[in-house]
This record gives structure tokens, sequence and C-alpha cells, in this order.
């Protein structure tokens, strides 16, 4: 029933599932927003911020643009766009593949590599912030939940 209350919580919605879901949403909303917040000073999104980090954990070799998207967290269609902007800052390089014109891949340039170092610490400082908010304890619940809604899907299905 609406207003219902569960352990202590007046919940807004008949099932309390949907509640759980319009609030895992909204606090991925929020994470999103301080990832971008603190890559910003770099002129960098957090998007852009996981592209790095995948070619960087792939460096020296390259990735193409299909193993980049298999291995985000976030899957979006805007790789490309991403990539393409990446380049243009010369924190990418993409390398064309002889064998198949239609194929580039992408690497992590030293320029590119320094803005992953300039990164870390604004983003463990971000991380800090967050956790005035949660300990660690909570945030280790909220994970072990977490993975425990997506364990129960199947590999299709993410």
């Amino acid at each position: 029933m609406p207003g219902q209350e569960h352990n202590g919580h007046q919940s807004r919605y008949r099932f309390p599932a949907l509640e759980a879901i319009l609030d895992i949403s909204m606090a991925a909303e929020y994470l999103r927003h301080q990832v971008d917040k603190a890559c910003a000073p770099l002129d960098i999104n957090g998007g852009q911020y996981a592209i790095l980090r995948l070619l960087k954990r792939a460096f020296p070799e390259s990735m193409s643009r299909t193993e980049i998207v298999k291995n985000l967290i976030e899957k979006t269609t805007d790789v490309t766009r991403q990539i393409d902007s990446l380049e243009k800052k010369g924190f990418v390089e993409r390398i064309r593949v002889k064998e198949d014109r239609r194929l580039s891949l992408a690497r992590i340039t030293p320029s590119g590599m320094e803005v992953m170092e300039k990164v870390d610490p604004l983003f463990f400082a971000m991380l800090s912030e967050i956790c005035k908010t949660i300990d660690e304890d909570e945030c280790k619940q909220l994970s072990m939940l977490c993975k425990k809604m997506y364990a129960s899907s199947s590999d299709e299905t993410r």
C-alpha cells in the first residue's frame, strides 16, 4: 500500500522494489554527475575517463571500439564520439588496420597518460567525499546488495 511503513521507513510506493529501483537510478545519476565533476578540471567527462582507463590498462596495446564497448561498465551508444573527442584533445590516437580499412584501433597517448595521472587525485577526493555520507561498511553492504541484484540476471541481459 502507498505510504506503508517498512522497517521504520515510510514507503512512497506500493512496491518496495519500485522504490529501490528509483532510488538506485537516482543514486547512479548522482554518482555520474560526481565523476563528471571530478574529471571536469582536465576537460574530460566520466565517459571519456572510463575509455581512457581501459586504454591505459591495455597499454601498449590498442583496442577496437567493439572491445571498448564490451569492457565499459556503462554501455553507451556514443563511444565513437567520445573517442573522437579524446583524439582531438591528443589523449588518444587512432590506428588504421591495413587488413581491414574500416577497422580502427584506439591507443592512449603520452598526453592521455598524463591526464590519467592528474585525474586520479581528483577521483580519489570525490570518493572520499562520498565516504563522508556512507561509511565503509555501508559501502560494502550496498555493493553486496547491488551484486546480488545483477548476479541473478543472466549475462545476456547485462
